[in-house]
This record gives structure tokens, C-alpha cells and sequence, in this order.
């Protein structure tokens, strides 16, 4: 007897074995019981998830001779035909490879007209049917819409959107889901028993995350497994050949990250590419550690949430408590970006490195994730070393001191008070340097929250007013209509809602042009009326005034240009 495929044998034979899919065999079976069949399905969903297998066992359930009925005996001459894809009443037409009109028109549509043969219906099981063509459905539009008595169409496809709306409308739609974890390695765990197969503790996990819901995905690696492994897999045998990188290495590289060793980051890189790693494979699976690190940090008792083998538990409540729920979070951010940038990137590598390089680097960085960070750590009483990327030469830089001959103009944007109420940072430990050392990181929250508004804060440099309190944001001398853009109220408080994320309590704060630049025109207030400034405007002096006595000009002649 010639061999069957593992999937093939262990294939379902009846609705209860259906894993995964019950909205659509509870469906089915009420639909035989009361009598409600339609008379056109339209079966969606991934490959491997029981499409054909369902329509097989529905048309079991119509043609057998105790039916319908929802629960075929499975051994009477009908459902026994039917298995073996004999019986003259049930056709299964494969579109991907009979596309054509013609096709359609000799098997299915000239069909139609005689009555069945042997058993009470006649079905029609059409699997990967959006490969038909345009002018196949259009033909076979009306015999869906109007069939025969007794006659069942069953449409199988795993792209329902290249089906027509036509067709859509014209049948009763299951979605077949993705096949749950649990589920295969339940269906997986039942065939390595009954196949004789010893698994170790963790290998049908693997096999079943990696089949991504399928089921005939799943049953078809344990069997090449069995062959690969002489019956006795390990979980070394299901990652060498599935392409896994090895746990270990992944432990290695978030134990790397969680004790901020860039360097160990660097030349792990280069070990696994030189082991031949493939490195988006590595990152989807790096991803997959983190989450179940965060799940961990997150609930306390992953159990049913973490699927990995119970050895491994162990390590991961251990990683999860050195990380911490919220750098995990930032984490996971981060590598989320990097999967992207593993899909367009010329050099998987490069990309990797840097996102590592960001992921281990330490908490002197001036970012906002560091800075979050470096409050976590005080929050939870851990030493945390002070900031170092700022030279000494600007710690100790002198104070900005306005040229002589243009004073600086300023706007003030917030009121400054004789005796500004104290605030942490503001008074006496808000000096110049930690000022310079923070907006940075000020800038980089205002364009997370306002991206557009981002840009008006481009070019500036922050100083330290002569009081010793007040936050003095210096714009480019050119910058005028940012600068007035950045008095607006709205960006005002985008501004103290991102000084009080960075700072806490925010400081006193106001905006000047850089220096040397001209002074913008005082608006009138209560104290300088209207008719003032008028009176100034008009004793201006004249262009002539200007050159003679400023830029020391002489007077040559004087031509009067008359119309000719």
C-alpha cells in the first residue's frame, strides 16, 4: 500500500474534529438539522484551515443514507465515496489550474441539468475559485444565483476579495480563522501518539507557532520532523530545521540589552553573522521574546498567556524583572521600528546595530527614553550615574552677555514675578548647563506630541535670564515668524506640557531673537496710547536724513527727471 501523508491520514472526518472553526460547524450542523440549507457557500480564510476538508464533510452529511444529517457515520457507501473522491454526485473542480470559460461551461453549467445519480444531491466543490476568469464567472453567475433542486455550490478561496461582489451577494460567507496555538499542538500531540513519535517538551509549541494557523502546515513539518529526527524529535531538531535561531541566543542578546553592554551588543552581531544567521528571522523572533518578557512583567502569571517550554519560564520571569514593564515597552517600540527598517534596508546588519546600539546605550543619553529611565531608577531608589555628555568647557561657559550696541530684544511669554514660586530644578539647581542639557530632549517631546508644530523650535539654543530662574529660549535672528509662532497660546502650552514631562514643574520661561537682530515693533499697551505712536511715525527721518548723517554721505548735485 502506497504511503499517505500524515495530513491526509489524520484528515477530519466528521465536524467535531474540525479544530479551531466552530462558528462554522455549529453553523452547518443546525443548518442539516433543521433543514436550511443554502443552496451556495462561499468558504474563506488561510491555507491549511479546513476550507476543503469542511465542504467534504458537508457533503457527507447531505449524501449520507441515515442524512442529512449532522453527523455522518462516516462508513455507508455515500460517505465512503466520498472519501475516496469517487461518488459521480460530488465534483471538485481545482480553479487555480481550469480558469477558463470553457471549463466552467462543460463541467459545471451543462452538468447542471441532469439529476443526481446516486446519492439525493448533487454538490459542487470549487477550491481556489477567485482564479477563475472574468467571463467564467459572469457564466456562472446565474446557475449560482438560480440552481437546480438539491443542487450545492461550495466556493473555497483564499482571497475573497478577488471575488466578485456578484458572486459575494449571491451565497452564505464563514470566514475560517487562523488555528490557535493550543489547538494544533492538541491535534499534534494526538497524531505523535498515535504515530509512536517521542516529542520533547516544547517541540510542538514551536511547530505550531511557526504553521501561523495552519493546521496542515503543522501536521506536515511533524512528519518531515519525524524523518529528520528517526522519531524521536528534540527541540534542537525543530529549530535546526526550521530555520529557529537557538533560544539560547536570544536569552544571550536581551540579557545584553537589559545590562546595557553595547559593546557585547556590537560583537554579537557580528558572531551570528558569521554563524550565517538570517537576521530578519532573528528579529521576528527577538520580538516575540520581548513580548512574552513584557506579558511576564505585565500579569505576574503568564500561564496560558507565554507559551514556551517549562524550562525556559523560569529565566523569563528572571529577564522580565531585570528590564522592567515600562522599558520593555520602549523596547518592544523600538523594535517594532527596526522590523521595518529590516524590509527596506541594504544592510539587515547595520540596521540591527543600530537599533541595539539604541537599545543598551546608557542612561546619560539625552533622550527622552533615557531621561524616563533615569526617573524610574530614582523613583525606585537605584543609583543612577549622572550625565555625561556635555563638556566642561560649556558647563563652565560665562553667561551670555548682550552686545552694547543692539540690545537683545525679548519677548516675555510667561509673567515673572518679584519671588517666582520655587519649582524642582528652578531655583539654584536649574543652571545653565542642566538648561542646555534638557532642551534637547524639551524639543523631541514637542514634536512627539505635535510633529507639525515641531519645526518652529528648529535653531534654537536656551540660556539662563540674569535672575538666575528664568528659561530664556533663543531663536535663530531670522526666525521671527517662528518665534511668533511659538507665542501663540496653543504653543505655549504644548511647550509647558513638554517642559513638565522632561523637567516636571516647568520654569518661568520666554523667547528672544537671537542677537544682532532687529528689534521687533513694540505693540502699544495702556501706558503708550494709540496717538503716541502715531506722533513717533510721523517724525521719522527721511532716506536723505539717513545716508548724509549716518552712513556720512555728500550731496553732488541734484537732477530733476521731467516727462518729455
Amino acid at each position: 500500500m502506497a504511503q499517505i501523508s500524515l495530513y491526509r491520514k489524520y484528515r477530519p472526518q466528521t465536524f467535531a474534529d474540525v479544530a479551531g472553526q466552530e462558528h462554522v460547524t455549529r453553523t452547518l450542523r443546525n443548518a442539516l438539522a433543521e433543514g436550511t440549507v443554502a443552496h451556495a457557500y462561499l468558504f474563506t480564510g488561510a491555507r491549511g484551515t479546513g476550507k476543503t476538508t469542511t465542504a467534504r464533510i458537508f457533503a457527507k452529511a447531505l449524501q449520507c443514507e441515515h442524512g442529512p444529517t449532522p453527523d455522518p457515520d462516516g462508513d455507508c457507501e455515500q460517505c465512503v465515496a466520498i472519501v475516496e473522491g469517487t461518488h459521480p454526485d460530488v465534483y471538485e473542480l481545482d480553479a487555480a489550474s481550469r480558469t477558463q470559460v470553457e471549463v466552467v461551461r462543460e463541467e459545471i453549467i451543462n452538468r447542471l441539468q441532469y439529476p443526481p445519480v446516486r446519492g439525493a444531491w448533487k454538490l459542487y466543490i470549487i477550491d481556489e475559485v477567485h482564479m477563475l476568469s472574468t467571463h467564467s464567472f459572469n457564466a456562472l453567475l446565474k446557475s449560482i444565483e438560480e440552481p437546480p433542486a438539491r443542487t450545492v455550490f461550495i466556493l473555497c478561496t483564499t482571497h475573497p476579495h478577488k471575488v466578485p461582489e456578484t458572486i459575494h451577494s449571491r451565497c452564505q460567507r464563514f470566514d475560517f480563522h487562523r488555528i490557535g496555538i493550543d489547538d494544533i499542538v492538541r491535534r499534534l500531540d494526538y497524531i505523535a501518539r498515535a504515530e509512536g513519535f517521542e516529542v520533547a517538551d516544547g517541540a510542538l509549541a514551536l511547530v505550531a507557532r511557526h504553521a501561523a494557523g495552519g493546521m496542515r502546515d503543522a501536521i506536515s513539518t511533524l512528519e518531515q520532523l519525524a524523518a529528520y529526527s528517526g522519531r524521536s524529535i528534540s527541540l534542537e531538531d525543530v529549530e535546526g530545521l526550521l530555520g529557529e535561531v537557538d533560544s539560547a541566543l536570544i536569552f544571550e542578546v536581551a540579557g545584553l540589552i537589559a545590562q546595557r553592554d553595547v559593546a557585547g551588543s556590537l560583537r554579537f552581531v557580528a558572531r551570528i553573522t558569521q554563524m550565517g544567521v538570517d537576521m530578519p528571522e532573528f528579529v521576528r523572533q527577538l520580538v516575540g521574546h520581548v513580548r512574552d518578557l513584557y506579558v511576564i512583567a505585565a500579569v505576574g502569571d503568564a500561564d496560558g498567556i507565554v507559551v514556551a517550554p517549562s524550562s525556559d519560564l523560569a529565566r523569563l520571569t528572571a529577564q522580565a524583572h531585570e528590564f522592567g514593564l515600562d522599558r520593555l515597552s520602549r523596547v518592544l517600540d523600538l523594535l517594532g521600528e527596526l522590523t521595518g527598517d529590516m524590509r527596506w534596508s541594504p544592510d539587515p546588519r547595520l540596521a540591527l546595530e543600530v537599533a541595539l546600539t539604541r537599545l543598551a546605550r546608557p542612561h546619560g543619553e539625552l533622550t527622552l527614553e533615557a531621561l524616563a529611565e533615569r526617573v524610574e531608577a530614582l523613583e525606585a531608589g537605584a543609583p543612577v550615574s549622572a550625565v555625561s555628555t556635555v563638556s566642561h568647557a560649556e558647563a563652565s561657559a560665562p553667561p551670555l552677555i548682550a552686545s552694547d550696541a543692539a540690545p537683545t530684544p525679548a519677548l516675555a511669554l510667561t509673567p515673572t514675578p518679584a519671588h517666582a514660586p520655587s519649582c524642582p530644578g528652578t531655583a539654584g539647581t536649574f543652571d545653565r548647563a542642566r538648561a542646555k542639557r534638557a532642551w534637547p530632549a524639551i524639543v523631541a517631546e514637542v514634536r512627539k506630541r505635535k510633529p507639525a508644530r515641531s519645526a518652529m523650535f528648529d535653531g534654537t539654543e536656551v540660556d539662563i535670564d540674569a535672575d538666575g530662574e528664568t528659561l530664556v529660549v533663543e531663536f535663530p535672528s531670522a526666525a521671527r515668524f517662528p518665534m511668533s509662532q511659538a507665542s501663540e497660546p496653543e504653543s505655549i502650552e504644548l511647550l509647558k506640557g513638554a517642559m513638565t514631562t522632561v523637567l516636571g514643574p516647568p520654569p518661568p520661561f520666554r523667547f528672544q531673537l537671537g542677537r544682532g537682530a532687529v528689534r521687533p515693533p513694540e505693540m502699544p499697551t495702556s501706558a503708550q496710547p494709540r496717538e503716541a505712536t502715531r506722533a513717533n511715525s510721523g517724525s521719522s527721518p527721511d532716506i536723505e536724513t539717513l545716508m548724509t548723517e549716518t552712513l556720512g554721505a555728500q550731496k553732488v548735485s541734484e537732477t530733476s527727471h521731467t516727462d518729455k
